[in-house]
């Protein structure tokens, strides 16, 4: 069963089978989050695909300078979002379901966003970085001194090993960023469990994601 309906700016997609399976939430693309859905065995979770979303603004937790060339500055909106995201989104995509637990994901911003959330709110019980940018200025000093809420069951990081071959020297720090958030988040006592892919930060996107809820579920 599908579902789709706008939030504005944001529009979701609930893709479900059982309205008592777990939910997953996570920034994406309709197309992409389908493909990931039917990809999955059954039992299936529900998935809730964001839509519309700003990543420089809505998936970075603070200001940072921009990464690329012609792009845009990170303008910090994450808290804005997630207050959408907790007040808004949920209930309306979780209207007429009861679901067992809730999770979050997300790919490369979406992934830094959806661990950085787990430190904001115990709203979400499961979380996976997918490729995530965790080299984003300042978070590894920020996720140690700020331990995730609640009593997370899992936490999923992966990464390509090649994305640490990045042009932007910033972008090279990932793997050592995300080696790092592992061992901060074992020290706090969460179970945490991390994937090196083959490949860089473009290749087998959906397989990824895929690979990530299943460890989840």
């Amino acid at each position: 069963m599908e579902r789709t309906f706008a939030a504005e700016p944001y529009r979701l997609t609930v893709l479900r089978d059982d309205p008592a399976a777990p939910v997953f939430y996570t920034v994406s693309g309709e197309d992409d989050a389908q493909a990931l859905f039917t990809s999955l065995p059954a039992p299936r979770p529900t998935l809730v695909c964001i839509g519309g979303v700003d990543w420089d603004r809505d998936l970075s937790p603070w200001p940072a300078e921009k990464v690329f060339r012609g792009g845009a500055d990170f303008s910090g909106g994450a808290d804005v979002f997630l207050h959408t995201l907790l007040t808004q989104l949920i209930p309306a995509a979780e209207e007429g379901l009861s679901p067992a637990w809730r999770g979050l994901f997300g790919y490369s911003l979406a992934g830094l966003f959806s661990l950085w959330v787990m430190t904001k709110t115990d709203a979400f019980t499961k979380c996976a970085s997918v490729s995530g940018s965790l080299w984003f200025d300042g978070f590894t000093a920020y996720l140690s001194a700020h331990p995730l809420l609640g009593q997370p069951t899992k936490i999923y990081l992966s990464l390509g090993d090649r994305e640490e071959k990045a042009k932007n020297p910033r972008m090279q720090q990932v793997r050592i960023a995300t080696e790092q958030a592992k061992t901060i988040l074992q020290n706090q006592g969460v179970p945490c469990a991390f994937e090196l892919n083959p490949g860089g930060h473009f290749q087998d996107v959906l397989e990824r994601q895929r690979r990530a809820v299943l460890s989840l579920l």
